[in-house]
């Protein structure tokens, strides 16, 4: 077997847009009087007229300057999803602890089902102070031990600020309820309305956006990259792609940029198909960096050998040739779980700042997608 698989944003797509996009879904959860409606310290925006401006400056604010979201990409967290519901419920956390400390002692009590219950909850926070980034960066360095990985990560947390709540923690936890909610609103930004009720046949809850997926920007030309994957294929390797993303934003781009045609449908891995094994064997979604979506690359999406996928029973032999071409420390640990090797790109949220974490651990590294070719015969 000879096969190229690659990761998709930070490698063949620009990152900045979902980056960009977690960032306004964050401000949206807290500040938006459909959500929290928290007082925010400057006007809001018109989620239809944001301007680019306006995205840098929330962008700016929510991550600190993108430090939040390096230590996330640090710790194997890949998911903007992920990412987003981790500045959340440490900002809740956190305003909590205050809440309690201004109490004499009680405890908070949150519940969150539906969008709605979001407004009850600004109300209960109204008033107490509004942690910015260094407060999240630092919490999570305090809390959160060293060498945890992936979705531990957020389960530490969940299970680390159960005693500062007086009900439940279980909606801090991925997939919870509030996940679910902030998700929704996440692909509302991104997919814009028409979009979003064409692919999720409802109404987004908060409406009113353009959305950002039909203004992806590819890593190298469009027709460079497309140029790659047809003499990949002349050279005798098949293609694939392991990515986070969920089906429908790895396909519009791809069919955009005339990529699609150039590969096999089955080998199309994405979050999607992570979801489905999930729900067909009643066990926690095998997210990135866990190797599933990467196997799914290799062997194809095909639901009767999941099972042996999620047992990671099935990986290259010896005489395999299998590259996973990823962007981040992610990538490292799912494609080496996998059983494949890695070439890093250097286009990620790092840029060039991430070729001490492919040294380190041993990995050959180009400066973006289209410089591999030097790298494989």
């Amino acid at each position: 077997m000879k096969k190229v698989i690659f990761d998709v944003d930070g490698v063949l797509l620009s990152e900045e847009r979902y980056f960009d996009v977690s960032a306004l879904t964050v401000w949206e959860i807290l500040y938006s009087k459909d959500y929290m409606g928290l007082p925010a310290e400057s006007d809001d925006f018109v989620p239809n007229a944001i301007t680019e401006g306006q995205i840098a400056a929330c962008r700016a604010r929510v991550w600190g300057n993108d430090r939040l979201l390096s230590w996330l990409k640090a710790r194997g967290i890949n998911s903007n999803w992920d990412m987003v519901h981790a500045r959340l419920i440490t900002t809740l956390w956190l305003m909590a602890e205050v809440y309690k400390k201004r109490s004499g002692g009680e405890k908070i009590s949150l519940s969150f089902h539906r969008p709605e219950d979001l407004k009850k909850v600004g109300l209960t926070l109204m008033g107490l102070p509004i942690p910015g980034a260094d407060d999240i960066l630092r919490k999570w360095e305090e809390k959160v031990p060293k060498g945890l990985q992936g979705e531990d990560v957020i389960h530490h947390l969940a299970l680390a600020m159960a005693d500062d709540f007086e009900t439940s923690t279980d909606w801090a936890e991925l997939r919870s309820d509030f996940w679910t909610i902030h998700t929704e609103a996440f692909q509302a930004w991104y997919l814009g309305d028409d979009t979003y009720i064409l692919l999720l046949h409802k109404a987004p809850y908060s409406g009113g956006k353009k959305g950002f997926l039909h203004n992806e920007v590819p890593l190298a030309p469009a027709e460079s990259i497309r140029a790659l994957f047809i003499e990949l294929k002349r050279r005798g390797y098949e293609l694939g792609v392991a990515t986070g993303r969920a089906r429908e934003e790895m396909e519009i781009p791809f069919k955009m940029f005339h990529w699609y045609e150039e590969f096999d449908p089955l080998y199309l891995a994405t979050a999607s198909d992570a979801v489905e094994a999930a729900g067909l064997f009643n066990c926690p979604v095998p997210d990135k960096p866990q190797p599933f979506i990467f196997t799914c690359a290799i062997y194809g999406r095909k639901r009767e050998n999941y099972k042996a996928y999620l047992e990671e029973k099935m990986k290259p032999s010896a005489s395999d040739q299998v590259i996973v071409c990823g962007d981040s420390f992610s990538d490292v640990l799912g494609s080496k779980a996998a059983g494949a090797s890695i070439i890093g790109i250097l286009t990620g949220l790092e840029g060039k700042k991430a070729a001490p974490v492919f040294e380190k651990a041993g990995v050959p590294f180009v400066d973006r997608i289209t410089d591999i070719e030097k790298l494989l015969h």
